[in-house]
C-alpha cells in the first residue's frame, strides 16, 4: 500500500513545503537543518513514504554520522576516524512526521517508515540508529510506541516544556518562576544588554566566543573561518536568529533559536563562564528570545528538556540540573520518546566506552587549562 523512497538529496523548498502539512513539524526535520548539520564526517538521508497516488504521507530526515567528535586536536580526530567502524550511527530529531490524523493509516505508515529505517541501518552498516519523536504530535499512543518495540527498539521517555506564545505576555511572564524572573531583572541592573545579531562583525564576535567556550570543553575548532561562514549562512537562511548579551561592551553570552512552522526551538547557548554570563545573561537572553518570538507572531516556544527520570533514578549524563532550569520558564510539560535500535551489540558497547573516554579527555583538557 505504501512505498519507501530513500534519498541523499532533495529539493529543499519542496521538502520543507511538504513538512508544513503537519502542525507539529519543526526545524529539526527541515532540509536546512540537515544540510547545515552535515560535514566531512556526516551526511543527511531523506525518507519519503508515498501512497498509491504517489502523494507524500510521511517524512523523516536522518543524519548519518561516522565519527564521535567534530572538534578536538588533530591527533584525536585522526584516531576517531580510524575507529569510526564502532561509532557510525543514524540520528533523527522530532520525527517521523506523518501527514494524517487517521489512526489506522498512521499505523500502516509508521510500519513502512520503520521498515525504511531498518533498511538504512543495514545499507549503511550502522552500529545503531536512534531518534526522538515530535513533542507536539499528540496522536502518539501506546500502539505507536509498541510498533517500535516490536521492531527491536528500546523506548525511553523524555520531556520538554512548551510555552504557548498566543497567551498574553503578562501571563507567560507570570508562569516563570520567581528566582528566574529575579535574574532577568538583575541582569539589566548589572549592565547586561541584549540585542539581536545583525552584522557580520557581530557574527565574528559570536564565533570567537564559541571558540573560547569550546576550549573550556577541551575542544579545538580546526577551521574558524569555515565555522564563521557556516554560521553566517545559517543566520541568513531565515531559519535561525541569534541574540547577543553584552557586559561592559564585551560579548559574554548568546542564544541561537530556530524558526519553522510557527515553532521556536533554541539550538545553542554559549557563554564565557563568567558569573554574570552564567547566572544573569542566560536568563536575559531566553526572555528576550521568548518576547521577540511572540512579537514576530510565532505560536510555540519549545525550550526543550531531557530524560524523564524518577527521583532516585541514575543520571549518568547529569541532565537533571538543566531540565530543572528549563522547567522554571513555566512551559507546559510534554512527553516524547527516544527510540534506539542496536545493530552491532559489541560495537555499541565499545562506542559507549569510547564516549566515556572522550568525556574524560575533554574534562582532563579543561582541568589542565584551568
Amino acid at each position: 500500500m505504501y512505498k519507501i523512497q530513500i534519498l541523499t538529496n532533495v529539493n529543499g523548498d519542496k521538502w520543507n513545503k511538504d513538512l508544513l502539512q503537519s502542525y507539529y513539524s519543526t526545524f529539526y526535520q527541515t532540509f536546512e537543518y540537515l544540510k547545515f548539520s552535515a560535514n566531512q564526517e556526516s551526511f543527511p538521508i531523506f525518507v519519503n513514504i508515498l501512497d498509491d497516488e504517489e502523494r507524500i504521507v510521511s517524512q523523516l530526515g536522518i543524519l548519518i554520522i561516522r565519527t564521535t567528535a567534530l572538534y578536538g586536536s588533530h591527533l584525536f580526530r585522526k584516531i576517531l576516524k580510524i575507529i569510526s567502524s564502532i561509532s557510525s550511527r543514524g540520528v533523527w530529531l522530532y520525527g517521523p512526521v506523518i501527514h494524517t490524523g487517521d489512526k489506522e493509516e498512521r499505523k500502516e505508515i509508521l510500519k513502512t517508515m520503520i521498515d525504511a529505517t531498518t533498511n538504512i541501518l543495514e545499507k549503511y552498516n550502522l552500529v545503531f540508529i536512534e531518534g526522538y519523536s515530535p513533542p507536539l504530535d499528540d496522536s502518539i499512543d501506546e500502539d505507536f510506541i509498541n510498533e517500535y518495540k516490536k521492531n527491536g527498539y528500546s523506548v525511553n521517555k523524555y520531556v520538554t516544556f512548551i510555552t504557548n506564545l498566543k497567551k498574553p505576555l503578562e501571563e507567560i511572564w507570570g508562569n516563570v518562576q520567581k528566582y528566574t524572573k529575579t535574574n532577568v531583572k538583575r541582569a539589566e541592573k548589572r549592565g547586561i544588554s541584549v540585542k539581536k545579531l545583525e552584522t557580520f562583525n557581530e557574527a565574528k564576535e559570536n564565533i570567537v566566543l564559541f571558540q573560547k567556550w569550546s576550549e573550556t570543553k577541551g575542544l579545538t575548532i580546526s577551521d574558524l573561518n569555515q565555522e564563521l561562514e557556516k554560521f553566517w549562512d545559517r543566520h541568513n537562511s531565515g531559519f535561525e536568529k541569534t541574540f547577543l548579551a553584552y557586559k561592559d561592551q564585551q560579548l559574554v553570552s548568546s542564544i541561537t533559536i530556530s524558526c519553522f512552522n510557527e515553532v521556536i526551538i533554541p539550538l545553542q547557548v554559549i557563554n564565557s563562564y563568567s558569573i554574570d554570563a552564567r547566572n544573569l545573561a542566560g536568563p536575559a537572553l531566553t526572555w528576550k528570545a521568548i518576547k521577540e518570538s511572540k512579537k514576530l507572531g510565532f505560536k510555540i516556544y519549545d525550550i526543550t528538556g531531557g530524560p524523564l527520570l524518577s527521583e532516585n533514578e541514575y543520571d549518568p549524563d547529569n541532565t537533571r540540573p538543566l531540565t530543572h532550569y528549563k522547567k522554571k520558564w513555566g512551559g507546559k510539560q510534554h512527553t516524547h520518546y527516544h527510540f534506539l535500535k542496536i545493530n552491532k551489540k559489541i560495537s555499541y558497547i565499545l562506542y559507549l566506552k569510547l564516549f566515556k573516554l572522550i568525556r574524560w579527555h575533554h574534562q582532563r583538557s579543561n582541568n589542565r587549562k584551568y
